[in-house]
C-alpha cells in the first residue's frame, strides 16, 4: 500500500489555451502532487491512501468525492478554513502556462499529524511526498518530518520529489535550508533536474548528479527526469531512457505520473531499471492528457513502456 500526505487544490481552468481574462466557464478538477501521484499508482493497480485536512464545506467535500472517485482511500480531518484554490491557464507556444493561487487561509496549511491516526502510515508499504507540502506552512513542514519519521520507523519505503515551486518560496536558498532536513529520512529521491540545479545548486552529468545526490544524503534510489530523458540511480548503477515524443496537451501532471508510477512499479516488486521505463511511459501518457490528473491506463503504459524499452 501507498500513503500519501499533501494538499489538494480545486483547479480551475478556461478550456484548451482559452485565457483567464475571457473565460466565461471553466473546467474543475481536484489536483495536487501527491493525490494525481496516488491516482497514477492507484490506475497501475496499487492501493492507495491520501491523508489530508479539509475543510468541512461543499468544497471540501467536492475534493474527498473526486478522490474517491479514482479510488483513493481519503483519510482526513475535517475542519474550517477554507479550500485552497488554483486558477491555471494553459499557454499554448510560445505563451507560457499561467496561475493565480488562491490558497490564503486554506485547511490544509494548519495540518498536524495528532489529527490524523498513524495506522494507515504505519501500515504502508510505501510513503509519498514532495516538497510543495512543506512550502505551505511551518505546520505542514513539522508534518511532512512526523509522516516521514513515521512510516520510516514502521519499515515502510520513504519517497520524496523535490517538486521546486518558486512561487511558494522566498527564495531557492529558502527551499534548500527546508528541504535538505527531511533528506535523511528519505529512501526515494526524485526530482526535476532543472530543479536539482536551482535549489540543491548542483550540476554534472546525469550519472555525476545522481551518485552526488545519494552519497549526500544516502538515498537507496534517485530519479532524474530530463527534457531528453529520464534516469534512475540505484547500487551504484545508473539506468536511462529517452522520453517519448509526444503530441502535448498539458504538460502539470507529468511529474506526478513519474513518481506514481515509480512507486506502484517498485511496490510489484520491479527491478529499477523496469520501474524506470514505466514512469518514462505514464509521463509521456500524462501529457497528452488536457488536465493536471493524468487519468491513464495500465495497458497504454505497458504498451508504451515497450516501446521505451526498444528506443533504449
Amino acid at each position: 500500500m501507498l500513503v500519501t500526505l499533501g494538499e489538494t487544490a480545486l483547479r480551475l481552468s478556461p478550456p484548451g489555451t482559452g485565457r483567464l481574462e475571457r473565460a466565461d466557464r471553466l473546467e474543475v478538477e481536484a489536483s495536487g502532487p501527491e493525490s494525481n501521484a496516488g491516482v497514477v499508482a492507484r490506475r497501475l493497480g496499487e492501493p492507495v491512501t491520501w491523508l489530508s485536512r479539509l475543510p468541512d464545506s461543499p468544497l471540501g467535500r467536492r475534493v474527498a468525492s473526486e478522490l474517491r472517485g479514482h479510488d483513493l482511500a481519503v483519510d482526513v480531518s475535517w475542519g474550517g478554513g477554507r479550500q485552497g484554490i488554483t486558477f491555471h491557464e494553459r499557454g499554448g507556444v510560445p505563451r507560457d502556462d499561467d496561475r493565480v493561487d488562491d490558497r490564503t487561509g486554506a485547511a490544509a496549511a494548519s495540518l498536524s499529524m495528532d489529527e490524523l491516526p498513524l495506522g494507515p502510515v504505519r501500515g504502508a508499504d510505501l510513503a509519498y511526498v514532495t516538497g510543495a507540502t512543506p512550502a505551505l506552512s511551518n505546520e505542514l513542514a513539522g508534518s511532512t518530518a512526523r509522516f516521514l519519521k513515521t512510516a520510516n520507523d514502521a519499515g515502510a519505503t520513504t519517497a520524496f520529489s523535490l517538486e521546486y515551486r518558486p512561487w511558494l518560496w522566498a527564495s531557492p536558498d529558502a527551499a534548500r535550508g527546508t528541504l535538505t532536513e527531511f533528506f535523511p529520512a528519505v529512501d526515494v529521491f526524485l526530482a526535476r533536474e532543472a530543479d536539482v540545479e536551482t535549489v540543491l545548486d548542483r550540476s554534472g552529468s546525469p550519472a555525476e548528479l545522481a551518485h552526488g545526490l545519494a552519497a549526500n544524503w544516502g538515498f537507496e534510489h534517485v530519479l532524474l527526469s530530463r527534457e531528453r530523458t529520464c534516469i534512475v540511480y540505484h547500487d551504484a548503477t545508473v539506468h536511462e531512457y529517452p522520453n517519448p515524443t509526444v503530441d502535448v496537451a498539458d504538460t502539470t501532471g507529468r511529474e506526478a505520473a513519474f513518481a506514481g508510477a515509480f512507486l506502484a512499479a517498485h511496490a510489484a516488486g520491479s527491478t529499477p531499471q523496469e520501474a524506470l521505463k514505466t514512469a518514462v511511459a505514464a509521463r509521456a501518457l500524462a501529457a497528452t492528457v488536457p488536465g493536471s490528473v493524468p487519468t491513464i491506463t495500465r495497458r497504454e503504459v505497458e504498451r508504451v513502456a515497450a516501446e521505451v524499452e526498444r528506443a533504449g
